[in-house]
């Protein structure tokens, strides 16, 4: 199935998006991405420090891609899950990234500017060019409530089957031990083993953002916790030292799964 134009213009139009999927134990997963276009299919761009959660996502029988939150949106924007297959592209060259999505990344996600905004930046940094691309085969798209301001979280629940269900939603009493949830579309939950992911970043930069998940066993709503997060708020801003560091860490990483010969499976 071909998304339909107005799907189309939603992710284009987002700047961030939540992926969702189950693993091969059935374990529910979610987490903050980049959305990207490739020949209108939706697609996210990791880079090889992501190797393995690119091998386990593309492994994944179903995935769905939320578009929620409306910060830094543009035009054309709403609401939309999409459905469907993830196949893996290994563009160990990085030219189909260079290409194709590199502008939209640029535009999205500001910090891959400081590495490939320019033609210098891209040899210095050759290791950013490289990637991962998932591309999701979409099969449906369905409508989700929106996170104004990012408020509310997204939910992954595992029903007993290849497809999970995934919603966004609100909380409503806080709990020790358990979060109870109300769908944002005011759909009626399911009861499964369950993943709640919120996130934040800095505006306008990104350069901070942090996601966190509660996981547990939801059941008439309720969220009983089995793993809380350590942090449920944005990280703190980098220091110098901080952004070397992380900057060191991204390249050696990169430059390993490279040099690992690791290929799609």
């Amino acid at each position: 199935m071909d998304i339909d134009a107005a799907t189309r213009r939603a992710v284009r139009a987002a700047t961030v998006g939540e992926l969702a999927w189950l693993d091969s134990a059935g374990r529910p997963h979610a987490r903050p991405v980049t959305p990207l276009l490739l020949d209108d299919e939706p697609a996210i761009a990791f880079p090889y420090a992501d190797v393995a959660l690119a091998h386990g996502l593309a492994a994944a029988p179903y995935a769905t891609l939320v578009i929620s939150d409306d910060r830094l949106t543009g035009e054309g924007w709403r609401a939309v899950a999409i459905h469907g297959r993830p196949r893996l592209i290994e563009d160990r060259e990085g030219t189909l990234f260079s290409d194709r999505l590199l502008v939209q990344e640029l535009r999205k996600y500001p910090p891959a500017r400081a590495l490939l905004d320019s033609p210098l930046l891209c040899r210095e940094h050759w290791w950013y060019l490289p990637r991962l691309i998932v591309v999701l085969n979409a099969t449906a798209s369905t409508p989700v409530g929106a996170r104004p301001g990012g408020h509310g979280e997204v939910l992954v629940v595992d029903v007993a089957g290849q497809h999970p269900f995934v919603d966004t939603v609100r909380r409503l009493d806080p709990g020790e031990d358990t979060i109870n949830v109300a769908s944002l579309a005011g759909r009626p939950l399911p009861t499964g083993a369950a993943v709640l992911l919120a996130h934040n970043f800095s505006i306008p930069d990104l350069e901070r953002w942090t996601p966190w998940r509660h996981r547990g066993w939801l059941t008439g709503g309720t969220l009983t916790i089995a793993e809380a997060p350590d942090r449920t708020a944005l990280a703190p801003p980098l220091g110098i030292w901080q952004r070397l560091t992380r900057h060191r860490r991204l390249a050696r990483e990169c430059r390993h799964a490279l040099n690992s010969g690791t290929t799609a499976q």
